[in-house]
């Protein structure tokens, strides 16, 4: 089970690295969706166990916007400037 965790936490960092939080909210969902079937199929026990999964993937997101940020300020990664159009 700490595979699953370290694997939806590295998910959680690519993710905060690249995408905005929109695809965070996205990742989330799915990752409930995974909780509520795992818990479904093998029970109780390991469904809540799978919760720590939830909290793996924001976690990780949060590192990989820290991440960005710092690659930023050393200038290995360029800053995302997307002005949105206003009509």
């Amino acid at each position: 089970m700490i595979s699953v965790v370290a694997l939806h936490f590295l998910a959680g960092s690519v993710t905060g690295s690249i995408f905005a939080v929109r695809t965070l909210l996205t990742l989330v969902a799915l990752v409930l969706m995974e909780c509520v079937g795992v818990m479904i199929a093998w029970g109780l026990s390991m469904g809540l166990w799978l919760l720590g999964s939830l909290f793996a993937v924001q976690v990780g997101y949060l590192g990989g916007i820290c991440l960005r940020s710092v690659l930023e300020h050393v200038g290995i990664a360029e800053p995302n400037v997307r002005a949105r159009q206003r009509h």
